[in-house]
């Protein structure tokens, strides 16, 4: 793999052809765009990798790398064998070269969060079985380790033995994924580390806007400067197809220079630009975000709030135009949740700062968030405050 691309490789309902195709649309103004197919919660991919799809989900897939073909995108088929044993390889080799005959580009076997513990052997038992089940496949082929980031090797010698197998045993001729430092990693840096343990330079699967981790965000960041020269890279996106196709939008206006709105996105601007402004990445909002966050700070605390409920009376009906409108987007139903999250706290701190002294205001804002409605789950809630040991 050279250039850049998708991977679907998220925990969550898959895609559907419909979500694809406009994923492929965006992708194709990229050079060398790749779609990798691999969701973790496709049953038949994972968990029942062992039995063949049925014939409706296999159709779906054979669409999919139809419409990729026509985008001009290299579509990748993912199968990650489960606690697979020795001997199992005819099952993979089998939905392989059925995916191959279906048209597509590349294939993929993943290893990935795997319910075992990481050592030499394991390395080797996978990467046998995978040259077994590959065998005679001539296509482009992507392995993802068990060990796929830096962060995996702390303390854990049974991480580097794993790695010194893959190494040793590693096809020169395959791919092989990393996620960076970390499972989701601020910066891209190390890869000349990440090198040296792999053997190779690796293909990035970048988890930087993934959310099936944090169901409660979405992250809405810029891929500018993300992308390292020359290496390439898969972008893991949101499970929510909308935010999915605005990080796939990043990502290609990082990699060609050209940033075009996607008609499926809807014309709510004020609204994205209002969610991303606080769901920029897990770490940081935007410039202006951290602006009206000092500016509701000193609201509540000491100053006069009247620009600040000028500035929410603004932002709750923006938010309420993009709640009303996402029934008409493509998957819009699964972004609705997020966009009332951000009204209801906008709403809230609107309340908050109608009292006229601030101490009122405080405790009106510790009423509507934790008294009257309480707003967190209740473990949420202990985990951000565990010294109160209350909930």
């Amino acid at each position: 793999m050279r250039g850049v691309g998708v991977v679907e490789g998220f925990y969550g309902k898959p895609f559907s052809v419909e979500m694809r195709r406009g994923i492929f649309r965006v992708l194709s103004g990229c050079d060398d765009p790749v779609y990798l197919y691999a969701p973790k919660d496709d049953p038949f991919h994972r968990r029942e990798w062992r039995n063949p799809y049925p014939s409706r989900d296999w159709n779906e897939i054979e669409a999919s790398i139809a419409l990729a073909s026509e985008a001009g995108v290299a579509f990748y088929f993912g199968l990650s064998p489960w606690r697979f044993n020795e001997g199992e390889h005819g099952h993979a080799r089998e939905k392989l070269r059925r995916a191959v005959e279906a048209g597509a580009s590349g294939l993929c076997v993943l290893f990935d969060d795997i319910p075992q513990t990481a050592s030499g052997d394991l390395a080797a038992a996978q990467l046998a079985f995978a040259e077994r089940a590959l065998s005679g496949l001539d296509l482009p082929v992507m392995l993802c380790p068990t060990v796929y980031c830096e962060g995996f090797l702390r303390g854990n010698p049974g991480a580097a033995a794993y790695l010194e197998s893959w190494r040793e045993r590693f096809n020169p001729l395959w791919d092989v994924l990393w996620t960076g430092n970390e499972v989701i990693s601020r910066e891209l840096a190390g890869l000349g580390e990440a090198c040296d343990l792999l053997g190779k330079p690796p293909v990035i699967w970048d988890n930087l806007l993934a959310d099936d981790y944090c169901l409660r965000r979405v992250y809405l960041g810029s891929m500018k400067g993300r992308v390292p020269g020359g290496t390439p890279l898969l972008l893991n996106p949101s499970c929510i197809f909308p935010v999915a196709l605005h990080g796939v939008m990043e990502l290609s206006a990082a990699a060609t220079g050209r940033r075009e709105w996607p008609a499926e996105l809807g014309s709510e601007l004020r609204g994205w630009e209002l969610l991303r402004d606080f769901n920029f990445t897990p770490w940081e909002v935007t410039a202006t975000g951290k602006m009206v966050l000092e500016m509701l700070g000193k609201a509540l605390f000491r100053g006069e709030p009247g620009p600040c409920l000028a500035w929410l009376d603004r932002a709750l009906g923006d938010m309420e135009e993009m709640a009303d409108s996402v029934g008409s987007i493509l998957g819009g139903w699964d972004l609705y949740p997020v966009a009332r999250d951000m009204w209801r706290t906008l709403s809230i701190l609107r309340k908050a700062l109608l009292e006229e002294e601030p101490p009122a205001r405080v405790d009106m804002l510790h009423y509507l968030m934790h008294r009257r409605l309480p707003y967190e789950n209740p473990l949420a809630a202990f985990a951000a405050h565990p010294q109160k040991g209350e909930v």
